[in-house]
């Protein structure tokens, strides 16, 4: 069980959407560095250049009193190829930020992977779709284990691996035939998922009083009416886009209804008597979680108006309706309240301490003339979300942590530097570097505050 004395209040951050320096001192390319991105849009080649800012960012983060920063580890600053010998160059890096952490009382909850899969192993064995992943996964988590182990106690496995199945640009994968690619997506999933186990087994046997534990990106599914067969689809797709991957996770299985289900579409994977011994090999000690908005399911319909494409499928769909399609993305439509209930289905499902390990708000601001950015919305955003921490924690959920998406204004997945999540405003746009100055949002200082007046209140 947590307690409110010693919640963990961090923010949140992943390698190649902060660091730059995508050649620099021997890193090997990614997919995330090989990616095509539209004309306008900036590369992971400078990010917000923490690579070069490191010193004076972790500055800034002992300066908002956070216990934890999550970071992520990049696998090609390490192993330039995937395998092989380890960069000493990069190993050093990560060995000054993570010493430096330590020395301002700042925990690491360090991701092993966070999108970014080695282009070479595309090149030799066209990365996730072939087995080969989960032996080279595993190598490079030993390595992070066995070198960084005695001073990272708390470790994530690989970031949403719903997103890395689905997106081409993170998996980086070539399919044989573009009409299975559903099935190749879920091929991609399962080694994705037998590599997570290896890393969980290896981080008990190899860190002293180590944690780890999987991150989801928990899609708390509403039905889009009343009637059963829309409240059918929002149950099956939950199943699909959060407990498909947590249930083996957690229970070493998959879904039973679910996995039935795909495998009558022939998608569902083989599990081999092998993977199954994988499977139950290891548990997690945790559950962390990333959250920003709830969406909706409906009985399966051909695609029409504004569908997700790649949520959709013959057995529900995801479907915003016309008011989502024409707002801005920055304009997500808050669900505080999702929030909570997400994380009663995580624990009453699972039994498990979670960490809400993202949880933000993205939008344009810009510095006033006084270099003031007002952020008053992020504000309201992260404030509801926050008291629905305190409600879980008296409601008996163990809750371990709150973790802001994210610290700093940093590469989009897809948008760039248009969408801004960050506490910290980088001066930088897509097609002009600027000075890369860092300064402190409203928000900055606003957290700060919570942090103190909560540790003033329980401590």
């Amino acid at each position: 069980m947590t307690s409110k004395e010693n919640f963990r209040w961090g923010v949140s951050s992943s390698a190649f959407q902060i660091e730059g320096a995508n050649k620099a001192d021997g890193k090997g390319p990614s997919t995330l560095d090989k990616r095509k991105v539209r004309a306008g849009i900036a590369d992971t080649s400078v990010a917000a250049d923490f690579y070069h800012h490191w010193r004076e960012d972790i500055q800034l983060l002992a300066s908002l009193k956070v216990t934890s920063f999550r970071m992520s580890i990049s696998w090609t600053r390490i192993f330039p190829t995937g395998t092989g010998s380890s960069n000493k160059a990069g190993v050093q890096f990560y060995d000054q930020v993570i010493d430096a952490l330590l020395a301002n009382n700042i925990e690491p909850v360090v991701t092993i992977n966070h999108f970014d899969m080695p282009y070479a192993l595309i090149t030799q064995f066209n990365g996730w779709l072939s087995r080969k992943s989960v032996n080279a996964f595993a190598n490079y988590a030993k390595f992070l284990f066995q070198h960084f182990g005695d001073r990272v106690k708390t470790w994530l496995t690989i970031n949403e691996p719903l997103m890395v199945m689905y997106n081409p640009a993170f998996n980086g994968s070539h399919y044989q035939d573009d009409n299975r690619s559903t099935k190749a997506n879920f091929l991609m999933l399962h080694h994705i998922l037998l590599a997570e186990k290896n890393a969980i087994k290896l981080c008990h046997q190899l860190v002293v009083n180590g944690k780890i534990g999987p991150v989801s990106s928990f899609q708390n599914v509403y039905p889009a009416s009343s009637h059963p067969e829309d409240v059918e689809a929002a149950m099956t797709a939950e199943s699909i886009l959060s407990y498909w991957a947590l249930d083996v996770a957690v229970k070493g299985k998959y879904p039973e209804i679910t996995y039935n289900r795909l495998r009558k579409l022939k998608l569902a994977p083989q599990v081999s008597p092998a993977d199954q011994i994988i499977f139950q090999s290891a548990f997690p000690d945790f559950i962390a979680f990333n959250y920003y908005s709830s969406i909706r399911a409906e009985k399966y319909h051909t695609p029409t108006g504004f569908v997700i494409p790649f949520f959709d499928s013959p057995l529900f769909s995801i479907d915003m309706g016309p008011q989502r399609a024409i707002k801005k993305w920055t304009a997500m439509e808050a669900d505080p309240v999702g929030m909570g209930i997400a994380a009663r289905k995580l624990y009453e499902r699972y039994h498990l301490p979670l960490i809400i390990t993202e949880n933000g708000y993205a939008d344009t601001e810009v510095p006033s003339a006084d270099s003031i950015v007002q952020d008053d919305k992020r504000i309201e955003y992260l404030s509801k979300h926050i008291a629905i921490c305190e409600q879980l924690i008296e409601e008996g959920v163990p809750l371990w942590g709150y973790f802001i998406w994210s610290f700093m204004d940093s590469l989009s997945g897809r948008e760039g530097f248009s969408k801004r999540y960050g506490l910290v405003y980088v001066n930088r746009t897509d097609t002009d570097l600027r000075d890369l100055k860092r300064t402190p949002k409203k928000s900055f200082y606003w957290y700060r505050d919570q942090i103190r007046d909560w540790r003033a209140k329980y401590d």
